[in-house]
């Protein structure tokens, strides 16, 4: 279990002594799920979507450059998404991260990911910050991204933006279906997750933690 937690970076061997202690993941989880009452908040609605298609459904917050997943709720399928409560996951080239994006600039894209290489990802992912621009561009309009084989090969994340009443993105709310389970329940799938969002978005209205409009990275 030990070897787990410290692969997710939530506890880290002691330097000192043959021990462990608390690792950085932990702390990181911690600020950027400052609000207890937003998690609490997604919990009944991702258990609604996991009954509902029978798939994981996750939240996830921006922290320091990645996709911060801070409540899941698993179905007997989750093992192939990477959602556990800890797990980080890029901004670039995944349902949750474009989410926590889709208010962004081309320019603002640049300089938030002006370190990253666009190397990895599934066989659809984009490879640059103006091809993620314009597909983020496309799913700010439909209000929800559909990351087809973005990540994972053969998984479609459904995200969508949690907003607070200002209408600042304060974190994502996803679902992931493998392609061959899918079928013709895409439009199905992803207006559920919207609405959940928007459902979501009224208890983020009070989150605190924000600069400039953002969540705090």
């Amino acid at each position: 279990m030990l070897k787990d937690l410290a692969a997710l970076g939530l506890a880290e061997r002691d330097g000192q002594g043959r021990g462990w202690r608390v690792g950085p993941g932990y702390f990181a989880l911690a600020a950027a799920a400052g609000d207890a009452g937003l998690a609490a908040a997604a919990r009944p609605l991702l258990r609604g979507l996991v009954t509902r298609w029978h798939e994981p459904a996750w939240l996830s917050v921006r922290s320091e450059g990645v996709a911060l997943t801070v409540e899941v709720e698993s179905s007997h399928w989750s093992s192939y998404v990477v959602a556990a409560p800890g797990a980080v996951t890029p901004l670039w080239c995944t349902g949750p991260g474009r989410a926590l994006l889709l208010d962004h600039s081309e320019q603002e894209l640049a300089e938030l990911l002006k370190a990253v290489e666009f190397v990895g990802g599934g066989p659809l992912a984009v490879r640059n910050v103006r091809a993620l621009a314009v597909r983020n561009a496309a799913d700010r309009a439909a209000g929800v991204v559909v990351a087809d084989r973005e990540f994972e090969h053969d998984v479609v994340d459904f995200s969508a933006p949690v907003r607070d009443r200002p209408g600042a993105i304060v974190a994502s709310l996803s679902v992931a279906v493998p392609r061959f389970r899918l079928g013709d329940r895409s439009g199905e799938i992803a207006a559920s997750v919207v609405e959940a969002a928007k459902k979501l978005g009224v208890r983020a209205a009070s989150r605190g933690g924000r600069r400039d409009g953002r969540p705090a990275p």
